[in-house]
């Protein structure tokens, strides 16, 4: 059984014909009421495969995970279409509920499908409510999940809640609480200070078509936005999501790696942060899990201090050779003076492990960083390291910013930067939304 994730289409055809009458009308697509899953990815919620965009997707990071849906109302179910994404085998099972989710009746069992699209008949029958299940080797992904059907029905009942029992976590976002904890916030500024702050993304919103450059959000727009793939709010709207991908737009054509992040402003937001990297007495603090990594390289920078030209500072993650990118065990370090100078933070990070990064500067160019990983409980600090090398001022970055790229972006474009790094041909990613992601719950800088 191949464990990759799958990319699945989902479509639920009801074959329709009006009574009385030989002839055959068009099935209206229905509308669901929510989503839920036993398993989600980062920003991957239950809710980005009924959102009915195509470019948001669901993704379980547990094998054997399954997703519910409901109808707004009672339908009619004839006829099942599943469009795979490749051509690798996936056995799921798919179950129908007539009564919210309370009881389930399985309409299609372990079935094998070979990619691309595969039909499968169910007998007539009304439901409320749709499950699809994955089978303990597969690790489903759904983009789209559409139903439908003749028309509402009386053939059900409203026992069961939206809530389920059964060990899924709701992820609604589309409803009035979200079905989440964590107050009301809307906005990623909701729950994060970013008055000093501007985001990049990895996607070209504001540029020609087909462009690779980056788009950057400053203040006071960025006090009010979010983006439902690359900056949002997590589930429980206590942290912000930030997500790059290999195929992403960059911050440059000398460039190879696009990155979602932070960077440090000043005044009111829209003044780039430009401090003295040898008479400063600064520090950041932060609390963040790594969510996900990209696969070929696993790779990805999650804090900076950076100065006119050099990376003075970066704190790493090292994932291992044939990486799936959700539950590897890999290794943070802190490198100084581009490169030149390491010390390991911890050698047995997991991704999805929460942690805390405090990042001091001192005068002189001296640099501290205590970081502590709050799942293991491991603890370390680099003690002193000098600054050497300096150009210009210095300021902080944070986020996620990937050390893996591929050939081709996602609008079509050679990156040529990429390319010419030539590295083993493994290590290039071969999907351009090959993706690494991040969850902050707390920035501060003093």
């Amino acid at each position: 059984m191949n464990t990759k994730f799958s990319k699945l289409y989902f479509t639920i055809a009801v074959s329709v014909a009006i009574i009385g009458s030989a002839s055959v009308a068009l099935p209206a697509v229905v509308s669901f009421s929510d989503a839920t899953a036993t398993s989600t990815s980062g920003s991957f919620v239950a809710d980005n495969a009924i959102d009915k965009n195509k470019n948001t997707h669901w993704e379980a990071t547990a094998r054997g995970a399954s997703i519910t849906a409901r109808f707004g109302s009672c339908q009619r179910v004839d006829d099942l279409v599943l469009n795979w994404y490749g051509t690798n085998k996936y056995t799921y099972s798919v179950q129908l509920s007539k009564d919210n989710g309370a009881t389930w009746t399985t309409v299609v069992s372990n079935t094998s499908g070979k990619g691309n699209e595969n039909k499968q008949n169910v007998t007539d029958q009304p439901a409320n409510a749709i499950k699809i299940v994955g089978d303990t080797d597969s690790r489903l992904r759904i983009d789209e999940l559409k139903v439908n059907s003749l028309g509402s029905t009386n053939g059900c009942t409203s026992s069961g809640t939206s809530n389920p029992s059964n060990g899924e976590s709701s992820d609604t976002s589309n409803s009035s609480n979200g079905g989440v904890s964590g107050g009301n916030a809307q906005y990623p500024a909701d729950v994060l200070d970013l008055s000093k702050w501007k985001l990049t993304l990895p996607i070209s919103l504001n540029s020609p078509p087909n462009s690779n450059k980056a788009t950057e959000i400053k203040q006071p727009q960025l006090k009010t936005y979010s983006n439902s793939e690359y900056f949002r709010l997590n589930a429980a709207k206590n942290g912000v999501l930030l997500k790059a991908i290999a195929g992403g737009a960059r911050t440059s054509t000398n460039t190879a790696y696009p990155r979602s992040e932070l960077r440090e402003m000043q005044g009111d937001g829209t003044e780039s942060a430009a401090w003295s990297c040898t008479n400063t007495d600064h520090g950041m603090y932060l609390e963040q899990t790594l969510l996900h990594t990209t696969t070929n390289k696993p790779e990805a920078t999650i804090a900076q201090i950076h100065d006119s030209k050099n990376d003075l500072m970066m704190v790493k993650y090292f994932g291992p050779n044939f990486a799936n990118g959700s539950t590897d065990i890999g290794k943070l370090e802190a490198r100084f003076n581009n490169d030149t100078t390491t010390k390991l933070l911890d050698s047995t990070y997991k991704i999805g492990d929460p942690m805390t990064i405090d990042i001091a500067v001192t005068s002189g160019g001296n640099v501290t960083i205590n970081y502590k990983n709050l799942r293991s409980g491991v603890t370390s600090s680099t003690g002193t390291v000098k600054l050497t090398g300096i150009v210009g001022s210095c300021y902080f970055k944070a986020g996620i910013y990937i050390q893996a790229c591929s050939k081709t972006d996602i609008y079509g474009n050679t990156n040529t930067v990429c390319v010419n790094k030539d590295l083993s041909g493994d290590k290039y990613e071969t999907d351009p939304y090959a993706y690494a992601e991040i969850e902050v719950r707390k920035i501060t800088l003093r």
